[in-house]
């Protein structure tokens, strides 16, 4: 029996606490953070999952972890490092599918931000951003987005005075992390949901959106934990929940 936790949090800027807060290695845990750079941009949980499975060596976790709409990736994970008769559980956090509209307030979010004003730039477009764009056609959305963020950027760095390989160059630095997340959100919407036979334990805050039945999970145990979404990271009765739910390590 392995002793190692997978978790799968992306690690952008957010209010909310992370899965990192649990503190889980205080408790004997190795805990590897599957989200690292260089991040992927193929909009597609599955094929994102692959190349994090790749990426690992040794057995396969005891279980892996997610908050919010990191839920289908680790899904996938899950699927994919199972070993034979032995589906690796999955342990949510406010765990989701994903959302186009997640998908839209993220991009224009970004576009607010790279242009310190309102992203008019991304309204010009009706079908760019629309549920059958990010369903249908995603590869091209991202592209499209991708261009969108990083004319926005280079505009902003002209105005400021670089001149046009420096404005590119800054604004490409500058939208890739973006970039990363909109690619991140948007592959929560393609995912297979495999029915790989595992458990998922699903730690939720009151009045949480997500399904009561995990798609794809031999079972789905719901647990409430009474505190605000931003802190349920961090407070210690999810801490406690997430321990007893796990077991013991095996050190």
């Amino acid at each position: 029996m392995t002793d190692v936790l997978l978790a799968v949090d992306f690690p952008g800027r957010r209010d909310e606490a992370r899965i990192a807060d649990l503190r889980l290695e205080e408790a004997g845990w190795k805990v590897e953070y599957a989200l690292t750079a260089p991040y992927s941009r193929v909009p597609d949980a599955g094929a994102q999952a692959a190349e994090l499975a790749a990426r690992r060596t040794g057995p396969a976790p005891r279980a892996v972890l997610a908050y919010c709409m990191a839920a289908p990736l680790a899904h996938e994970l899950a699927a994919l490092l199972s070993p034979p008769g032995a589906p690796v559980p999955l342990v949510l956090f406010d765990g989701e599918p994903g959302r186009p509209e997640a998908v839209r307030d993220a991009a224009r979010t970004v576009a607010g931000q790279l242009t310190g004003g309102a992203a008019q730039a991304l309204d010009d477009d009706a079908d760019l951003l629309s549920d059958a764009a990010l369903t249908g056609r995603p590869e091209e959305v991202m592209a499209a987005v991708e261009d969108r963020m990083n004319r926005l950027a280079a505009e902003v760095f002209r105005g400021d005075g670089f001149d046009e390989t420096e404005a590119w160059a800054a604004a490409t630095q500058v939208s890739g992390f973006y970039l990363d997340w909109i690619a991140h959100l948007t592959a929560s919407l393609h995912t297979a949901r495999p029915a790989w036979g595992g458990r998922v334990e699903h730690i939720r805050t009151p009045g949480h959106q997500g399904p009561r039945r995990w798609p794809g999970a031999g079972t789905t145990e719901n647990h409430l934990v009474d505190s605000g979404r931003n802190d349920l990271l961090r407070d210690p009765r999810t801490r406690e929940l997430a321990l007893t739910l796990l077991g013991p390590p095996t050190t």
